[in-house]
């Protein structure tokens, strides 16, 4: 899909910008596309109702009504998952454990809101450990002192090597299977990396390690004196922090929280019944939004999409037969 945002009232008006990530269609006629609706200085505008999308097609605005239009926030679905690598290529110190714990509960609380976390830990061994899995919750208490948690600032590495690069393409494996499958939407998988030097093992290269964050966000919190060193954050391609010393983790884990929350705050499924019946259909989803003097802002994003095989009720065999 391709995008552009248009400010309608004059240069006083703000523009907003509609980030397209996917659009997809199956027979009997269901469309999914996910956007994300981005302002100048509002990056996530408040929630936004399905009287603030319009869709059209072949350049024709379609009844909401008519189409069963339906507007969902990303983060209210369930499905999407990240995965937290944490380097445990040497033991956590008495001094580290503290901070570290608080801080990786603050990442986790934070990422649970709307996705399921599996914490693994890595160090030179050709397999990662896992540590603890925590399903998505949007009611879940504080971790505080969390058994999960604990296991890992009492991790013992079995090589005292660092093999960062297989732990990414491990991790981007775990993260795989751990996605929600047959779902009408594909869900966000990420994967966090907390890394405490560069790959000293050599078991994967990097040309590897970048295969394996194809196609999934990616983030990376360097810790320690590496952190002034830029030369993985490719490994970020999502977004990049540093922390001096494990005991310094509360902001960088607080703006890399804000950095990967931002993609569920600002996204929408918008998903219709199309009356296409065949062909290759053009698709224009066009949000409104008035800025807060109640000025328009108007975003559009386009694409198309293959009706081979839609019908006129946009439900399968067996629905129909159920609906009788």
């Amino acid at each position: 899909m391709a995008c552009s945002g248009a400010a309608r009232s004059g240069p006083a008006v703000e523009t907003i910008h509609v980030q397209p990530l996917r659009v997809s269609a199956s027979p009997p006629g269901r469309v999914e596309a996910v956007l994300s609706v981005v302002g100048e200085s509002d990056p996530a505008p408040d929630e936004l109702g399905p009287e603030r999308f319009e869709v059209r097609e072949a350049d024709l605005a379609l009844d909401p009504t008519q189409i069963q239009l339906r507007v969902q926030p990303l983060g209210a679905l369930r499905g999407h998952e990240a995965v937290v690598l944490v380097d445990g290529s040497h033991a956590f110190t008495d001094e580290e454990r503290a901070p570290l714990g608080a801080a990786l509960a603050q990442l986790v609380d934070r990422l649970r809101f709307h996705q399921g976390v599996t914490l693994l830990a890595f160090d030179g061994s050709a397999e990662l450990r896992l540590i603890a899995h925590y399903a998505r919750s949007a009611m879940a208490a504080p971790l505080g002192k969390d058994p999960g948690i604990e296991r890992l600032l009492a991790y013992r590495p079995h090589d005292s090597s660092s093999s960062l690069y297989s732990a990414i393409v491990r991790g981007r494996k775990a993260l795989d299977e751990r996605l929600a499958k047959n779902l009408p939407f594909a869900p966000l998988g990420t994967l966090i990396v907390v890394a405490r030097g560069p790959d000293r093992a050599g078991r994967a290269d990097e040309a590897a390690a970048r295969a394996a964050l194809e196609g999934r966000r990616s983030f990376l919190l360097k810790v320690g004196t590496w952190s002034k060193d830029n030369s993985l954050d490719w490994v970020g391609d999502g977004g990049t922090r540093a922390a001096a010393s494990l005991g310094t983790l509360g902001t960088p884990v607080d703006e890399l929280a804000r950095l990967i929350d931002d993609v569920f705050l600002r996204s929408y499924l918008v998903s219709y019944c199309s009356p296409a019946r065949g062909g290759t259909r053009q698709l224009e989803v066009v949000v409104n939004l008035p800025d807060e003097s109640g000025r328009a802002r108007q975003a559009r994003a386009a694409g198309e999409f293959d009706a081979t095989g839609f019908n006129a009720s946009c439900r399968t065999a067996a629905q129909h037969a159920s609906a009788r």
